[in-house]
């Protein structure tokens, strides 16, 4: 059941109120809504439906809310989806995760939207699909790129790996960088029953040496080099890597959505031919890494690639 059954757009225009008689100042801020409506429906029929002319939210705006938000430390599977915690909570410990965050915009967000939609028709019923395009309440969700497994820091630890991981990425000397979406795969996840529908993500190449490299992804796999020697020396598991010899270039991967079955080969196959039609478009689509995202409990700190024109350092901005 919906929080509010609204009325249809055409609906409320018909019973649209008369205007407001205007309040005397100073009753607060309800004596400024008439006004402040009046100024919104003048700048929204002046630029079109649909279009605002307000400028972008900052980037640091995204990393003042943590995009989920813990409704209970105990391990309670019928508050998600029946997922269960990867790491138990415990009291002291830092849930910790690094990674590159993407936030679509609103024709990608939609045509992600639809992707989602018509696998769904393909599978036929036989798979049942969560997203992660979209909140319990409608809003757009920010999407990533893991650089980490899902990590547990002791309290004693959190600052000084913080420290320790913005130190790394600043001494990497990797400058900001594009990759793209090359791919659509079915991805068993081997540390839960989950299996993950992901789109692989692959360097935008800028010259021919780069398009024949054999690594796909070498600004990723620098960083996420880096990021692995800095986890492991507080004892957290490494991420795709063995040692750091070890090629994981065709690895990193944008999760869209997730399921606790197994399509088989066929519904795979036909999925899979979904990604490359013309008429979505994603493989053009480029997604900017001007740096990287430590989480640390509820606390997002961004940590700047060199040269993205930003303060270079990290940004401790809102502890909920």
């Amino acid at each position: 059941m919906a929080l509010v059954d609204y009325s249809s757009s055409e609906d409320e225009a018909d019973r649209r109120p008369p205007p407001a008689k205007r309040r005397k100042a100073g009753v607060g801020a309800a004596a400024h809504s008439s006004d402040a409506t009046s100024g919104a429906d003048a700048i929204a029929s002046k630029a079109g439906p649909g279009v605002s002319d307000m400028p972008p939210l900052p980037s640091e705006f995204h990393d003042l809310y943590a995009s989920t938000v813990r409704q209970s430390v105990v391990d309670d599977p019928s508050l998600h989806h029946g997922r269960r915690r990867q790491i138990p909570h415990v009291v002291g410990n830092w849930p910790t995760h690094l990674y590159v965050e993407w936030h679509p915009t609103t024709p990608q967000h939609a045509v992600l939207v639809d992707l989602v939609s018509d696998i769904e028709v393909e599978l036929r019923g036989e798979v049942e699909l969560q997203n992660f395009l979209t909140s319990d309440l409608g809003s757009p969700l920010p999407l990533h790129i893991s650089l980490s497994r899902p990590l547990s820091l002791q309290t004693a630890d959190k600052d000084i790996f913080l420290e320790k991981i913005t130190h790394t990425i600043h001494a990497s000397g990797i400058a900001p960088f594009n990759v793209r979406p090359d791919d659509l795969k079915w991805f068993k996840s081997p540390d839960s029953n989950r299996t993950f529908l992901v789109l692989r993500v692959a360097s935008n190449p800028t010259t021919e040496e780069d398009a024949t490299a054999k690594d796909p992804n070498p600004e990723l796999m620098g960083l996420l080099t880096r990021c692995n020697a800095a986890v492991t020396t507080f004892d957290q598991p490494a991420l795709y890597q063995r040692n750091q010899q070890e090629p994981a270039g065709n690895a990193f991967h944008v999760s869209i959505a997730w399921t606790f079955d197994q399509p088989n080969d066929e519904a795979s196959r036909r999925t899979v031919q979904l990604f490359k039609q013309p008429r979505f478009g994603i493989q053009s689509w480029e997604i900017e890494v001007p740096g990287v995202k430590a989480k640390i409990g509820n606390v997002v700190n961004h940590i700047a690639l060199e040269g993205s024109g930003r303060d270079g350092g990290r940004s401790k901005l809102f502890e909920p």
